[in-house]
Order: C-alpha cells, then sequence, then structure tokens
C-alpha cells in the first residue's frame, strides 16, 4: 500500500509503504482455532481407540501453525516512511516504531529503479547518497512499486 500526505504550505510530503493485509488478527486466531479444534477433535478420536501417541503430535501441530501464522501476521506491520522537504530526505523503516532512520540532503540523493534481467524476478527501487544505498518498497507489488516511481518522480519535480 503506498498512502502521499502532504502539506502544501511547508511544501513537506510523506510517503508512507505497507505491505497487503490479507487477514487480521481476529480472522488469524479464527482460523488457527479451527486447526486446533480439528487436530484435536482427530487426537482425541484416536486417543479414545487406544492410540494415545497421536495427542502430543497433534498438539505440536497446533502449535507450528500458531507460530507460522503469528511469524506471517507480524511481517504484514512493516512500514516504512519517506518524508522529503526542500532540503532533506528522510527514510524511516521499523515495525510499530522506527527501528532504522536515514537522513539525506535530498540533492545529493538520488532514486534508481534497477530492473531484474527476468521478469519473473522483481525491480528494487533503491535510494543512494554519500556512498549508501537503501531499499525502499521491497514488499510492495509490481504495480504498487510503479506507482511509487511516478509519486517519487512528481514530488521531485514540485520541490524543485
Amino acid at each position: 500500500m503506498v498512502k502521499i500526505e502532504n502539506n502544501l504550505e511547508d511544501k513537506i510530503y510523506r510517503i508512507l509503504l505497507r505491505p497487503n493485509q490479507s487477514s487480521d488478527w481476529k480472522s488469524s486466531l479464527i482460523f488457527i482455532l479451527i486447526i486446533a479444534f480439528t487436530c484435536l477433535s482427530i487426537g482425541i478420536g484416536f486417543a479414545l481407540a487406544g492410540a494415545t501417541m497421536i495427542l502430543p503430535f497433534a498438539g505440536l501441530e497446533i502449535l507450528f501453525v500458531g507460530v507460522c501464522v503469528y511469524l506471517v501476521m507480524k511481517n504484514t506491520y512493516k512500514q516504512e516512511v519517506i518524508t522529503l522537504t526542500k532540503e532533506t530526505l528522510k527514510i524511516e523503516k521499523g515495525q510499530g516504531k522506527r527501528d532504522q532512520v536515514w537522513e539525506y540532503f535530498r540533492m545529493w540523493s538520488f532514486v534508481s529503479v534497477e530492473r531484474p534481467e527476468h521478469p519473473w524476478y522483481p525491480a528494487h527501487i533503491v535510494v543512494s547518497s554519500k556512498g549508501e544505498r537503501v531499499p525502499i518498497g521491497d514488499f510492495l507489488t509490481e504495480d504498487e512499486k510503479e506507482e511509487l516511481v511516478e509519486n517519487l518522480e512528481r514530488i521531485i519535480l514540485e520541490l524543485k
């Protein structure tokens, strides 16, 4: 998701980048509960038939599914904030809070799009300044990356 906010008085543009969220925590919890109910029902049925060794494995399966869903959901809460002013370019990355921050002079930084050799591979958008390269929007779809590049070009032209 690409969201653009601007303050025309101060000429400040803020671009918010987030990955697509296919479901929320509540839906994921319901999914885990359905899997847990199904596994435990089958496990208890086998335990009543005398195969009690299946219960620990059913528990491990539920735990594994729960951990995988948690990790996937946690990654959907990443975000990147790009702030452009007449003088500076600031990139902030994190999950819920700022983990990494880069700040450059806007005039000495540039945005490049690295196209892959094969169409199966994704393009990479990179901000470079002072010999440092910061990739942005790696979690975006190809259409969203194109939208981001178009908006960055438009904003940079407006700030000149």
